[in-house]
């Protein structure tokens, strides 16, 4: 009866089996076998505790049958019992050690109790025991991937796979570590491989989103996560992962909900809390995000981009000084983190520190693309070698403002005898002309056919070792065409204190912007008359000014490139313009230009002056308190009725 029973388990007939199995126990209730197995066919149909229950009745009958304590082990391992199922499988293998597959989930059991070390002790001894088990070889794999020795994963993950090709798991694996060693193109190939053999393994589409992401591919890394999320909606990981797509699309409250319910199913994922914290700061609730941070850091003190974004998040509130101490934090983990030394070195500058901050600063080149130079394998110029009758490439980065702001420091290099090519962007090329003649300056994309020596522009700074009391602050060193200023002198007529305005910089600006209607008090003071300087986004708001407000333009064809701007403000009698390139502009031509600057501005404006040590000529007035434009536009209004009771100038 037993052996007919047996077949019929041995058939997949569970049914017909487990009556089998009862008419055995019922002839003989002590018939260790058919409890035993009776208990593992509970188990291959999910009914944990009944399997338990049914093993150890036969353990009690047979205590030193080394196969039922496997089988209990495996039973409380499924009910997520890991200590007890550990207990068990340690049973089984001191009746009888040489049974490998004992030993890999014994490895299993230790894995989800994070004892990762011994986990990868107990598969090594599996292997040992059987050299061609793939799912040991697999499971190694993921014991070093938590080790972080991914590489090492890798070797094993591909042997899996060529012992069992078919092996879906593995591939899913195999992906997971080429994402660690940064390998997006092959690991999406892995990634795909595990979901044509398994569409629905959950984990693979949620990895391929992953790789997806990294290859700068966010809207099919969504989709790839939505279907990671539609397969397992209890799992944390993909709604983490995709709040991170929606994050990379800009969606950052739909990236909140994600996050949201990442932390939700599983609140002891610290991933999910730091980037909830990034979303949050996106969205500008800076201190509910810095909640976050601090959550992701208690539950990981190891998280590096948590502290880092944390350095940020103070850097934004104007905290340079706790800002400094959670980079610190970050470096002292990794002390190769680019992320964390560029936000030192925006602390560092922020606070005046600049023979502190510039070598920090150079650590930005690390968090961009190969692509963002073009070196050609040339050295850069660290400030120390002498270039005296030595081509020198100067390769303009960042925005247009920051150009502006430093080419000043070309005309230097020109006076230590080299030959300088400086590229700009092509809207400032003609302009920048205007610099120096001994310069050559190119329109990206543009680049010298040969050089000895390269440096990014804003490395310039640190290699003329510059501090707070020796920056070359005299203006004007760009000069707008005589020619164009003057016809802009007589399209804007000679009556009126005439002001030059741009309230929006480009789409990453984001606080730096101002609405125009902020401006309507100004507009309303006796003989003010404003002027668009306003390009692109942002020029629609001229169409819906408040009643009484009046702003002019310069036609339709202004600007078309900044040599317009510049002949432009040089017949303004002042300049009012947000952290944008069009204020750099203006301190660069020496004119008078006001800059209203969000509560924590950015670096180069330093903490509390309301000068700039980079433009004589400029006035800067901050928020008292985040996004409080009112009290920046009162105080200008009120500067300005002043100033031109006094006139008939400005200065």
């Amino acid at each position: 009866m037993l052996k007919d029973a047996f077949a019929l388990h041995a058939q997949g007939k569970l049914a017909e089996a487990e009556r089998a199995y009862g008419d055995v126990l019922r002839r003989e209730p002590g018939n260790f076998q058919a409890l035993h197995l009776l208990g593992v066919l509970a188990l291959q149909r999910g009914q944990t505790a009944q399997a338990i229950d049914t093993i150890r009745r036969s353990l009690a009958l047979e205590p030193r049958q080394a196969l039922a304590h496997r089988d209990l082990g495996n039973g409380l391992q499924q009910a997520g019992r890991f200590e007890d199922a550990l207990a068990a499988y340690d049973r089984a293998l001191a009746l009888k050690p040489d049974q490998a597959d004992v030993h890999n989930n014994r490895g299993i059991a230790l894995a989800r109790l994070n004892r990762m070390e011994e986990a990868l002790a107990a598969y090594e001894r599996a292997i040992a025991l059987e050299p061609d088990y793939a799912q040991a070889r697999n499971n190694r794999g993921t014991a070093l991937a938590g080790l972080g020795r991914a590489r090492e994963a890798l070797t094993d993950f591909d042997r899996a796979i060529a012992l069992d090709p078919r092996y879906a798991k593995a591939w899913d694996n195999r992906g997971g570590a080429l994402v660690t060693l940064h390998c997006p193109e092959e690991a999406l190939e892995s990634f795909e491989s595990a979901i044509a053999l398994m569409p629905g393994l959950a984990s693979a589409h949620d990895g391929r989103g992953t790789a997806l992401a990294m290859l700068q591919r966010p809207a099919e890394a969504l989709e790839s996560h939505d279907r990671a999320v539609a397969l397992d909606p209890g799992s944390a990981a993909a709604h983490n992962n995709r709040g991170t797509a929606l994050a990379a699309l800009g969606r950052h409250a739909e990236a909140l909900e994600s996050h949201d319910r990442a932390i939700a199913l599983d609140p002891g994922l610290a991933l999910a809390h730091n980037n909830r914290g990034a979303a949050l700061g996106h969205l500008g609730r800076i201190a509910e995000g810095l909640e976050s941070l601090d959550r992701a850091i208690a539950l990981n003190p190891d998280m590096i981009q948590a502290s880092t974004n944390r350095g940020n998040f103070l850097n934004d509130l104007g905290q340079h000084d706790a800002a400094l101490a959670s980079f610190d934090q970050a470096l002292a983990r990794d002390p190769n983190f680019a992320d964390a030394h560029f936000g030192k070195s925006q602390s560092l500058l922020a606070l005046g520190r600049f023979a502190q901050a510039w070598p920090h600063y150079e650590w930005r080149k690390r968090r961009l693309a190969e692509s963002a130079f073009h070196a050609d394998g040339r050295p850069q110029w660290s400030g120390h070698e002498d270039i005296s009758g030595k081509t020198l490439f100067i390769e303009a980065e960042q925005g247009l403002g920051d150009t502006i702001q430093f080419c000043r420091y070309a005309p230097l290099a020109a006076d230590r005898g080299a030959r300088v090519v400086l590229t700009a962007q092509a809207v400032l090329a003609d302009l920048l002309r205007s610099l120096d003649s001994r310069l050559e300056i190119l329109a990206v994309p543009e680049l010298p056919g040969g050089f000895d020596y390269h440096i990014p522009l804003l490395s310039l700074p640190g290699a003329f070792g510059t501090r707070l009391e020796t920056i070359p602050a005299a203006t004007p060193y760009l000069r707008a065409c005589p020619e164009r200023a003057a016809a802009m002198r007589t399209r804007t007529g000679g009556t009126g204190f005439k002001i030059g305005v741009c309230w929006q910089g480009s789409h990453i600006a984001g606080t730096r912007s101002f609405p125009l209607d902020a401006l309507a008090g100004i507009a309303r003071l006796p003989q003010v008359r404003l002027f668009s300087l306003q390009k692109g986004a942002g020029s629609e708001q001229l169409e819906r000014l408040p009643e009484g407000m009046r702003v002019e333009t310069l036609g339709a064809d202004f600007p078309e490139d900044f040599t317009d701007t510049a002949a432009a403000m040089e017949a303004m009698d002042l300049i009012i313009s947000c952290d944008t390139s069009v204020a750099h502009l203006a301190g660069a031509l020496g004119r008078p230009v006001w800059v209203a600057l969000r509560h924590a501005a950015e670096w180069r404006w330093l903490t509390e002056r309301n000068d700039s040590p980079w433009y004589p000529g400029m006035r800067l007035f901050r928020q008292s308190a985040p996004c409080d434009w009112p009290s920046v536009f009162r105080a200008m209004e009120m500067e300005l009725a002043r100033r031109l009771s006094d006139r008939p100038q400005l200065t």
